[in-house]
């Protein structure tokens, strides 16, 4: 009878164990689910920062971005940025960008993207989204809503 005892006790721990774990995992999962990353930093030139949750952090070249996230580029700091459909974006010195939305399904080529660029300059090079689907591309900036037709444009924001 003793050993009954004991070994029910060295279960019931393992399986509350093994119910925190799964909670865990799911928790992560779904938080996965919700920040699918967007795209990486692939040039930097000086000092860039993400503001990603509160938190900043200094950007490095591979960097993973997801939606939500702010670039801020320093006064001689510059920034090259490949979204997950190949769009291409140059932030450059001085700006405040965020990559409002994205959402892109791989084998269909389609998404959409919403990019908000507070101040500076943006080179916005379209990728699958823009060729399958041009009018799921947005640009806001503090003064007007673009919606996207073209392939290639720049954007400039100046200073107040």
């Amino acid at each position: 009878m003793q050993s009954l005892g004991n070994s029910a006790f060295i279960h019931r721990p393992s399986l509350a164990m093994l119910a925190l774990v799964g909670l865990l995992a799911a928790a992560h999962d779904a938080r996965a689910q919700q920040a699918t990353q967007a795209g990486i930093v692939k040039v930097l030139t000086g000092q860039v920062t993400v503001q990603r949750q509160g938190q900043d952090n200094v950007a490095s070249v591979g960097l993973k971005l997801y939606p939500g996230d702010r670039v801020v580029t320093g006064a001689d700091a510059a920034a090259g940025i490949t979204l997950r459909d190949d769009t291409l974006m140059s932030i450059g010195p001085g700006s405040s960008f965020v990559l409002e939305d994205f959402a892109f399904n791989e084998s269909a080529g389609e998404g959409r993207i919403a990019v908000r660029l507070a101040k500076g300059t943006l080179r916005y090079v379209s990728g699958l989204i823009g060729k399958h689907s041009p009018s799921s591309q947005q640009v806001a900036t503090p003064t007007a809503t673009i919606g996207i037709r073209g392939t290639d444009f720049i954007v400039e924001v100046a200073d107040e």
